[in-house]
């Protein structure tokens, strides 16, 4: 034994300048991680150019808008609206009314000063000097025949719209109209030039209502969306500049991953934060048994890999049947309920990246993640994971249908979801069962029901305890009780500590008469042997007991309660007895060859196992002495530095201590002395 501690210390030293296992471990499950984190949660990545023919269909990734075609759409639809006018009161009337004035001013007036012109253009139209002369020169049948025939012209063309658009059109058509009817005229050009000045528009644009109807129109135009796995080009078309840009726009266009490094280095920083709070709440709560245990810390690294990848096909047949509550329940089986629970939100959080997870998904997982770890709390045998499973399942079945009541979902995939909800309860239990037995072995991990099945007195090692060392077997099941009570009382693991004490001594059924418990008669075989070879006897029970417990096969976590129950203590008994032969015996040579006891269960169990053989040697026992003694004992453990390597803080020690004095108060109480029944001997030999 000896030789298996010194090799360990050189490992520990060895290991001081090569890598750290659990930073080893940690970097694979990372890498691992973010490879297919890369793989799925980063955008597509595609080399087109404007007019290349798609070699493959291209989907959305996420939800994408396509912003430039649906602008374009937009200016397309507000470019056909027809513009809003409003008709100007009075018009028509004003113009006929420059006419009159026009024509008033002039008429009877053979010649026109510049003054007078200049007012006759200010105050009627504004026609040429030459047309104006030409006007005053006319005779009065002619001025008044134009001035009819110029009214007649604007009457007609008044009852139509016109407005800046075809103002000038008009103006041309009525100029020319104008001239071929009064062609023979002195007045045709007279009356052409006063025609094409006097028509101005009836109609003006209505500004606000005009774009009103621009606004109204672009909002009939939706904005161009594709949702997550919609197809967005169609392999074999003809990639146009605004697929061109959208591709762009949405990070989709590149040839590689390491031409947009950002990507990269967005994707590791994002998981270096979710995981570095997620080591931070490991290193607040599980110090010492997550990041300090390779196993454990091994396992919930393999585990949050494995549910990243798995999660991946599975949400794309369904999210519903991802199966969170086996990731849930096998952590909380190899580690710890409460981690358990938080494990589950860090993987949503992850999961969560790489798939358009709902929140009524995402609360399906975390519920199925608190029914896994609440299943787990009081297991006894495999059936349970089974009944925890139906459970999930049971809950699953109950949120989906109650959602799609909400939204309406009446239809195949929603009663689809239901069936696929209910059966991930059920899969998840037959998946946890089925792969226990390889996380207990593979990693040497002791499971609630592993430990239930090990406290079985059918077990080979336990029926030759009990077969050939009685008295050892009684001691162990007694010592289990008080440790058991204890560990509950302090919060320790009860059951891994009652199963370390039924197991703590198996070494002594190889030698069960040199043990005090098994010598029924009044022989000690201690008495006819020197005490050096009482002290080898002695030692042999753990070392070959743990020997035995390896060979059958027996979780490590219990293995080391036989090695630590005696921890390196001093078998003082057979130290004084070679003292008294005039020796100086070497005090090292009667200590055990062991090591001290480690976790809190390992330190409850020492102290029970020293407390009940010494409380069981008391003559004349009573409350009193019983106290006394388990306080000797406590002080000297205490003092030996016996508990200096496990983590049981004082106020723990006193809980230990009461609880141990209570029980053994109720076991070894003094019993009333019954007086004997009077019978008469005579009768007695007749009967």
């Amino acid at each position: 034994m000896q030789v298996v501690i010194k090799i360990r210390g050189k490992n520990a030293k060895a290991n001081k300048n090569s890598i750290n296992p659990l930073i080893l471990v940690a970097a694979i499950g990372f890498f691992a991680i973010l490879t297919v984190m890369i793989l799925t949660a980063l955008p597509p990545n595609y080399n087109y150019s404007q007019g290349d023919v798609a070699k493959e269909n291209i989907v959305a990734p996420h939800t994408i808008v396509d912003e430039k075609t649906t602008e374009k759409l937009r200016d397309q639809e507000a470019a056909g609206v027809n513009q809003v006018y409003t008709r100007i009161e009075n018009a028509h009337e004003n113009a006929v009314d420059k006419i009159e004035n026009l024509f008033s001013a002039v008429q009877g007036k053979e010649e026109l000063t510049d003054a007078q012109i200049a007012d006759i253009r200010l105050e009627t139209i504004n026609i040429s000097d030459t047309a104006l002369l030409s006007l005053a020169e006319l005779s009065t049948e002619n001025i008044e025949a134009l001035k009819n025939k110029i009214v007649a012209a604007l009457d007609e063309l008044y009852q139509g719209e016109i407005s800046m658009q075809n103002l000038s059109q008009i103006q041309e058509d009525a100029v020319s109209g104008f001239k071929e009817e009064s062609a023979d005229e002195p007045y045709s050009e007279i009356g052409a030039e006063i025609l094409s000045k006097i028509i101005q528009p009836n109609m003006i644009l209505d500004v606000e209502s005009t774009q009103k109807a621009v606004e109204e129109a672009r909002q009939s135009i939706p904005t161009l969306t594709y949702e997550a796995g919609e197809l967005i080009v169609e392999s074999g078309e003809i990639l146009t500049s605004e697929k061109i840009d959208l591709l762009v726009d949405n990070n989709m266009m590149r040839k590689s991953y390491f031409d947009d490094p950002y990507l990269i280095i967005g994707i590791i920083v994002l998981l270096l934060g979710i995981f570095s709070v997620y080591h931070f709440y490991l290193r607040s709560f599980y110090k010492e048994f997550i990041l300090k245990d390779n196993k454990r810390f091994s396992i919930i690294v393999i585990i949050f890999a494995l549910m990243v990848i798995l999660t991946i096909p599975l949400s794309k047949i369904s999210p519903y049947i991802i199966p969170v509550s086996m990731m849930t329940m096998t952590i909380a089986l190899l580690t710890d309920k409460r981690l358990a629970i938080t494990s589950t939100i860090f993987f949503v959080v992850i999961a969560g990246l790489n798939s358009d997870f709902n929140m009524i998904q995402i609360t399906a997982y975390i519920l199925n993640g608190y029914i896994g770890a609440i299943g787990m709390i009081k297991i006894s045998k495999r059936a349970d994971i089974m009944r925890t499973g139906l459970a999930v399942g049971i809950v699953n079945l109950i949120l989906i249908g109650s959602y799609n009541l909400i939204i309406h979902n009446f239809d195949f995939a929603g009663i689809m979801d239901m069936i696929l909800g209910f059966s991930n309860g059920l899969i998840s239990g037959i998946f946890t069962l089925g792969t226990l037995v390889i996380w207990e072995y593979a990693f040497d991990i002791t499971t609630p029901i592993m430990l239930v099945e090990l406290a079985n007195p059918n077990n080979p090692l336990l029926k030759k305890l009990m077969t050939n060392a009685p008295g050892t077997y009684h001691h162990s099941i007694v010592v289990g009780n008080l440790a058991e009570s204890a560990a509950e009382k302090i919060g320790a693991n009860s059951l891994l500590v009652r199963v370390g004490a039924y197991y703590h001594d198996i070494g002594k059924s190889l030698s069960p008469v040199y043990f005090t418990e098994n010598q029924f008669g009044e022989i000690n075989p201690h008495d006819f042997i020197s005490p050096q070879k009482s002290v080898q006897i002695i030692k042999n029970h753990v070392t070959k007991g743990f020997e035995m417990a390896k060979e059958n096969k027996i979780p490590s976590e219990v293995r080391n309660f036989i090695l630590t129950h005696h921890g390196e203590s001093t078998i003082e008994f057979f130290y004084h007895k070679a003292s008294e032969g005039n020796e100086k015996p070497e005090i090292e040579k009667f200590k055990y060859e062991a090591k001290k006891p480690s976790t809190k269960e390992e330190g409850i169990l020492a102290l029970a196992d020293s407390v009940e053989a010494a409380v069981r040697s008391i003559k004349g026992i009573n409350d009193d002495k019983i106290a006394e003694r388990v306080d000797k004992i406590f002080q000297k453990k205490l003092s030996d530095g016996m508990l200096d390597e496990c983590d049981l803080s004082l106020k723990e020690i006193s809980i230990i201590k009461e609880v141990f004095v209570k029980i053994l108060n109720s076991v070894y109480h003094e019993r009333i002395e019954y007086p004997e029944i009077g019978i008469d001997s005579k009768s007695a030999e007749e009967k």
